[in-house]
């Protein structure tokens, strides 16, 4: 009997992090469960342990390896993120980003992570606000004037494109942000 895959509050879409159908072992329980963590993964080790995403739920996984899966955060509204939860900081697995990993923050604590887009997938995850919020960033970041300079630019933006907006939700009021990369 197969488990069901856990879910992450702070990651929409957790299986993207994850390879499906592996034979490997989880370096943390030593179980072969059908699922390997693919992420990003910091800590004093040669080769990145084997994790399955199980271990990443309850925590073991950060716990007993020494391992941490994301690098750093960033508030999008000002508001100072006090302290992290043990649910966001030992028990989410994070994401790759072509430059620096940031995990997008807003009413004080972690937002949730829903994947790399463009225009369409702001507007389906955030509305008019989250476009809103992109469109600053294109005009802060990349000196995009016009709003049609601004939508260009995240209509060329996703995961088959150069560039990709890393899109985030706020837990609390539902704000949508994060950031724009480029490779």
């Amino acid at each position: 009997m197969s488990q069901t895959f856990p879910t992450f509050p702070y990651h929409a879409d957790a299986k993207k992090s994850f390879e499906e159908n592996s034979e490997e072992s989880c370096a943390c329980c030593n179980k072969k469960r059908g699922y390997i963590y693919n992420g990003p993964m910091f800590g004093n080790f040669d080769d990145d342990p084997s994790i399955c995403p199980w271990c990443i739920k309850d925590g073991s996984a950060c716990e007993k390896l020494g391992v941490e899966l994301v690098s750093d955060i960033n508030s999008g509204d000002d508001s100072e993120v006090l302290e992290l939860p043990r649910e966001f900081s030992k028990c989410t697995p994070g994401f790759y980003s072509w430059q620096e990993n940031v995990w997008w923050a807003h009413c004080g604590e972690p937002a949730v992570y829903h994947g790399m887009g463009g225009k369409n997938e702001i507007e389906t995850i955030g509305g008019e606000d989250g476009l809103a919020y992109f469109r600053g960033l294109a005009e802060e970041e990349f000196g995009e004037e016009t709003e049609e300079e601004q939508d260009e630019l995240l209509s060329n933006c996703g995961e088959d494109f150069d560039g990709t907006a890393y899109i985030f939700k706020c837990r609390k009021c539902g704000s949508c942000g994060g950031n724009i990369d480029f490779n």
